[in-house]
């Protein structure tokens, strides 16, 4: 699921908290579930009383998600780690720490930080709605199990829930190799995705179909613990890796006179090349790549002018010899091209592509255990 974006609600220590679309899907249900329950339990409360004391449980359990979250980001602040936003969506809240932990202490606390609040919030509010009793006391007494019960699923020793993580941390600590701690993690998270799959299959078959609900979490699980351990090798690949590393000798341009045909010709299936540097007088004047000629219809290949398509030398997204590989290829999947200009001092010197990209993590990941460049960590270290 893509969590980018989201609406801007508030700003928390530079913290800022985005709601999901999805988020809307998941209040309205748990809105409209807890309003016909109060209506079958307490007869005496009108329509418009049962939804309103729904509608405001509701958004007292996402507050609850909300402090969950800032219980991680503002830890994660703490040891010096960026935490640019926390989204709140249809399967709870992430917080967006833009920096891997440095060690597994700080793993552990950081993840351990959100269940133990929620577990805090379960003993406060249970504690507050026997003193309270009544009608308030059982509306108190919901939130408490809710929060009970979101901080004993996320201590579950699987990746990507707070449990895996803190699992994670032990196995780091005791191996001193991430690499491996994250692999096991993921492997445990991945299975109990699939017993959720296939308790939630079971229930809605046999029982009801809030059964579908489990299948939907454990799918979203699975994914998520398949792709935090790709992400890992994706990042220790490219650690320290810089565009002066993976860039390739610019090829000479060609005039921005040229037909597009003569491009597809000479550069395209003649060498390979999926874009082309274009010059007039001497001057480079802008880039050509198989995206843009993929706009012209074939038809018009031979009849128009290569300066008719190109991207303009101002419009290119351009970088340094050192600028980090792994910062260029997220320039690339914002700006959804395939290929770099790399300048230095005004001087075009090199080119960087994914694809060259994909073929160092793909060698690195194939045939070296850990990255030569990546600095041996102490993992039990103190920030």
């Amino acid at each position: 699921m893509d969590l980018s974006g989201g609406l801007h609600i508030a700003t928390i220590r530079g913290i800022k908290i985005l709601v999901h679309w999805s988020w809307s899907l998941i209040f309205t249900l748990i809105t409209w579930t807890l309003a016909q329950y109060f209506l079958d339990q307490y007869t005496q409360w009108s329509t418009a009383v049962a939804w309103m004391v729904a509608g405001a449980t509701a958004i007292a359990f996402f507050l609850s998600v909300l402090l969950h979250e800032l219980s991680h980001a503002l830890l994660a602040q703490r040891y010096g780690m960026p935490v640019p936003s926390i989204t709140l969506f249809i399967f709870g809240g992430v917080s967006n720490i833009a920096a891997e932990m440095r060690s597994a202490r700080q793993e552990f606390f950081v993840a351990a930080a959100g269940p133990g609040m929620s577990l805090f919030l379960a003993l406060v509010l249970g504690a507050i709605a026997v003193f309270v009793g009544g009608d308030v006391g059982e509306v108190l007494l919901y939130l408490a199990s809710v929060n009970a019960l979101l901080g004993l699923f996320n201590l579950l020793p699987g990746f990507p829930l707070d449990g895996g993580r803190v699992f994670r941390s032990i196995i780091w600590a005791k191996s001193h190799d991430l690499t491996k701690a994250t692999r096991w993690a993921s492997r445990v998270g991945q299975g109990i995705a699939w017993v959720m799959i296939a308790g939630g299959i079971f229930v809605t078959l046999t029982y009801s179909l809030t059964g579908i609900w489990y299948v939907f979490i454990g799918l979203f699980l699975k994914q998520a613990a398949e792709s935090a351990y790709q992400q890992l090798m994706f990042d220790r690949a490219l650690q320290n890796v810089r565009a002066r590393d993976l860039m390739r000798a610019p090829t000479d341009p060609m005039p921005d006179t040229s037909s597009l045909q003569r491009i597809v010709d000479e550069r395209v299936l003649a060498r390979g090349e999926r874009c082309v540097l274009l010059e007039h007088d001497g001057n480079v004047t802008g880039l050509l790549t198989t995206t843009d000629l993929a706009r012209v219809p074939r038809d018009e290949w031979m009849t128009t002018s290569a300066r008719n398509a190109m991207v303009p030398t101002g419009e290119v997204a351009t970088i340094a010899p050192s600028t980090l590989v792994s910062d260029a290829v997220r320039t690339m999947a914002e700006r959804d091209i395939h290929q770099l200009p790399v300048i230095d001092e005004g001087r075009l010197v090199g080119m960087l592509t994914r694809g060259d990209v994909l073929n160092h993590i793909q060698n690195r990941m194939q045939f070296a255990d850990r990255p030569a460049s990546m600095p041996s960590r102490n993992p039990v270290d103190r920030p």
